[in-house]
């Protein structure tokens, strides 16, 4: 009972700050807790909402930034443009941890619904860290990294400043709070301007924006527009800007009982864990990435040459930091032309040196062992099998960070084992290869 008083007190509370700030919610719409779902606080739809209806408005002055916080006053202008240039979030990031910390903070109603609870992994142990050996979340989590640049950037800063920064609560743990809410919540995509008709058949991405102007990308906190949960494939509202008016707004009928969700984006289940620290099962943005230097390390065949050949792939492009494979099992012709070049024998590489005219990205048989290999290979690189994941997955009481993990996990699998599968039942009748792109590492 005491938990569903403290949810709707502070659910009253933080309304009655938006709204006495210029902030507008429709009476259609309400807080509701979505934590059975494992999705925490959510917004839900309490009436029919018809396409275009505006949900709720924003104003500028309870957007928090770093041009809107009171620490803009006390911290010189130089400070700030310091910390951006090491990093376009450190500003807000500095910025949170003061208005957090301030009793008498505009922003304190605000601070207080959002979670300080984080499932990202960011905050496990070893143990449980251990189970993503192999996928693509391992390398980027960055928690020794955050360390370094809190102890080189903003440790002297709080300690040269005492009247403004207490450090014993201006500490490590704040600063990872404050990133993990950033990373979470931020908005740091171009708003668009209003123009939902010409826009509400380009689907979830919202790629095709050709009837939009679009404003300069900025890194904000939207008090409000952040207590709309994701969930890949049901997007159905979208914040816009009108006449300088941030809305929220309904992108196709939504009926009552409803949730009402943004979209965070077309994200693969690795970026869902490490930044929000859940995953949508049978998510079509799945991906696994090959490192590049493993791809040439498992298909290269002449050692003499092998540095050489990496070069040059290089310097064409053609080679980069990661291949990415997705749910199209569609094999990327760059790693085909990579593997072509990095399996010829020395006459062959002396040829291609003199012509530069790299190979066609069609496959053959070699290559197709070769590209069998090299996933058989990635697939290794995890702790555990398709099989073992599925016999984890149908048991009793399964922790849900581990649920999320292999999810995740087994995601990336089905695409190397489809490609496998592909590749095995190959017979030389289909040369051609859909042009899919490499892309580079993302931080």
């Amino acid at each position: 009972m005491n938990n569903t008083l403290n949810f709707e007190e502070t659910n009253k509370k933080f309304i009655n700050w938006f709204c006495s700030n210029g902030g507008t919610i429709s009476s259609k719409i309400a807080f509701k807790d979505y934590s059975s779902e494992n999705a925490g606080r959510g917004v839900v739809a309490i009436d029919d909402i018809e396409p275009f209806e505006v949900l709720f408005n924003i104003p500028h002055s309870i957007v928090l930034s770093e041009k809107t916080s009171t620490l803009k006053d006390l911290i010189t202008t130089s400070e700030f443009e310091r910390l951006g240039k090491i990093n376009s979030w450190f500003p807000l990031i500095l910025c949170m941890m003061y208005e957090s910390q301030t009793e008498n903070s505009l922003w304190k109603p605000y601070f207080d619904i959002l979670s300080r609870e984080f499932d990202t992994p960011m905050f496990w142990n070893e143990n449980d860290l251990s189970e993503l050996e192999g996928t693509g979340v391992i390398d980027k989590i960055g928690k020794v990294d955050a360390e370094k640049q809190f102890n080189e950037h903003f440790l002297p800063m709080i300690q040269s400043n005492p009247s403004i920064f207490d450090s014993s609560t201006f500490n490590l743990e704040l600063f990872h709070c404050m990133g993990s809410l950033v990373m979470a919540n931020a908005f740091q995509d171009k708003i668009r301007n209003k123009n939902i008709e010409d826009n509400e058949e380009d689907g979830e991405d919202g790629e095709d924006e050709k009837n939009e102007e679009v404003e300069k990308e900025e890194v904000t906190m939207m008090p409000m527009a952040d207590m709309l949960n994701h969930k890949t494939g049901f997007n159905n509202a979208r914040l816009f800007r009108d006449k300088g008016l941030l809305e929220m707004i309904a992108i196709k009928k939504i009926k009552k009982g409803e949730q009402i969700y943004n979209t965070y984006g077309e994200l693969c289940s690795a970026d869902l864990l490490r930044k929000y620290g859940f995953v949508d099962e049978n998510n079509i943005y799945d991906i696994v990435e090959l490192n590049g230097r493993f791809v040439v390390d498992t298909i290269s065949i002449d050692e003499d040459t092998k540095d050489k050949k990496i070069e040059m792939l290089l310097e064409e492009d053609i080679l980069d930091d990661m291949f990415v494979l997705d749910t199209t099992y569609e094999i990327p012709p760059e790693l085909i032309i990579t593997a072509k070049v990095m399996r010829m024998d020395k006459a062959q590489f002396k040829k291609l040196q003199k012509s530069e005219k790299f190979p066609e990205p069609k496959m053959n048989f070699d290559i197709k062992q070769s590209l069998i290999e090299l996933f058989e290979n990635r697939l290794a690189l995890y702790k555990t099998s398709i099989k073992d994941d599925d016999k984890i997955l149908k048991s009793d009481n399964i922790p849900l960070r581990l649920k999320n993990i292999i999810i995740m996990r087994l995601g990336e699998k089905r695409i190397l084992q489809n490609l496998l599968n592909n590749l095995n039942s190959w017979n030389g009748d289909d040369e051609k290869v859909t042009n899919r792109k490499k892309r580079k590492i993302q931080e």
